[in-house]
């Protein structure tokens, strides 16, 4: 794959990250982490974003912003569908 194709992928599951509800969101993380080329970056990239979120809840208690919560769900799953794949 050349870089730019890449980056193209890459730039994809960035927005996906930034807006989980958009179309095509959770199919453009699959299509990146299922690729054993890049699962392990993928992976730990929604780690990452994961924690970051687990966090932010933690510390909202009650008050967290519904955004956060969704991402959390999103996230999650795609995790769970680049693993078994």
């Amino acid at each position: 794959m050349d870089a730019e194709i890449l980056g193209a992928r890459v730039e994809a599951v960035r927005r996906a990250l930034d807006c989980p509800d958009c179309p095509g969101s959770l199919g453009a993380i699959v299509e990146l982490g299922t690729d054993s080329r890049y699962y392990v970056m993928t992976r730990g990239w929604l780690n990452e974003r994961l924690r970051a979120d687990r966090s932010i809840l933690q510390a909202a208690g009650d008050r967290a912003p519904q955004s956060i919560v969704n991402r959390v769900e999103f996230v999650e799953r795609a995790i769970r569908l680049i693993d078994l794949e």
